[in-house]
C-alpha cells in the first residue's frame, strides 16, 4: 500500500474533471430534447445536472415529463453522445498529470455518473485505463450525491476515508465525498462554478487542471 504525507487514494469524477466533455454532454442533452418533443433547457440548467446518473438527472431536468419520455430520452442521449465521443479530449496536462500521480505511487480511482461501457470506451480512447485501480459507474452504484461509489472503492483497496481525497466539478462529487466522510477538492475548469461548489466544504476550489496537480503535490 502507498503512504504519503495524507492521502494515499485520489478518486476523480470523469466528465469535466478529466474528459473535456460539458459542451457535448450539453449538445447532447439539447438534441435529445428535440427528438422527443420536449422544451429545450437553459445550458446552465443542463450544466447543474451533469454528474448525476441518467436518469436521475432526466428526472431532475424534465420532472413533469413521464417515465415513459425519461426512458426515451436516456436512449436518445445516449445516441446522440455516442456521435460525438471523437469530438471528446482530455483537458490539458490531466494526462501528464495522472501519470505523475500513479508514479508516485498513489491509489487513482473513478467514481463517475457515466455508465460502464461509457466509461470503458472513455478510459481506452484516453490510454488511461491502466493507471486506475478501480472505478465506480452508475449502473453499478446508486447515483451520486450517495456515498455508495467511493464506498465501494474504499472497501476494495482497503483505505480509511481519512486518507482518501475525491475531486470533482460539481457539487453532487463533493456531497458524495461529504456523505462518505472522505475530504474533497472542487475544479471550475468543468461543468461548475465557484458558487455551486462551495456549499459542500471542499479543501479548496481550483480553477485548471495545472493548478490542481501544483495542490496534490504540495498538499497529498
Amino acid at each position: 500500500m502507498p503512504k504519503h504525507t495524507k492521502y494515499d487514494l485520489i478518486i476523480f469524477d470523469w466528465d469535466g474533471t478529466i474528459a473535456n466533455s460539458a459542451g457535448i454532454i450539453i449538445e447532447s442533452v439539447k438534441e435529445a430534447c428535440v427528438s422527443e418533443g420536449v422544451q429545450l433547457p437553459s445550458d446552465q440548467n443542463i450544466s447543474s445536472i451533469i454528474g448525476l446518473g441518467l436518469e436521475e438527472a432526466f428526472t431532475k431536468l424534465f420532472p413533469e415529463i413521464g417515465e415513459d419520455s425519461v426512458i426515451n430520452m436516456q436512449a436518445l442521449y445516449r445516441d446522440a453522445y455516442l456521435k460525438k465521443l471523437d469530438q471528446i479530449s482530455l483537458f490539458e496536462g490531466i494526462e501528464l498529470g495522472i501519470k505523475g500521480l500513479y508514479s508516485q505511487g498513489y491509489y487513482l480511482a473513478i467514481a463517475t455518473g457515466k455508465s460502464r461501457r461509457g466509461l470503458n470506451n472513455a478510459l481506452n480512447k484516453s490510454n488511461l485505463y491502466e493507471y486506475f485501480k478501480m472505478t465506480k459507474t452508475m449502473d453499478e452504484c446508486f447515483s451520486k450525491p450517495h456515498p455508495q461509489m467511493i464506498n465501494e472503492i474504499l472497501d476494495f483497496l482497503m483505505i480509511e476515508s481519512a486518507r482518501a481525497l475525491m475531486i470533482g466539478d460539481s457539487s453532487y462529487d463533493l456531497e458524495m465525498a461529504a456523505n462518505a466522510k472522505v475530504d474533497s477538492l472542487g475544479v471550475t475548469y468543468g461543468a461548475q462554478n465557484l458558487s455551486q461548489l462551495q456549499h459542500h466544504n471542499p479543501l479548496a476550489i481550483i480553477e485548471n487542471p495545472h493548478d490542481l496537480f501544483s495542490w496534490l503535490t504540495k498538499n497529498g
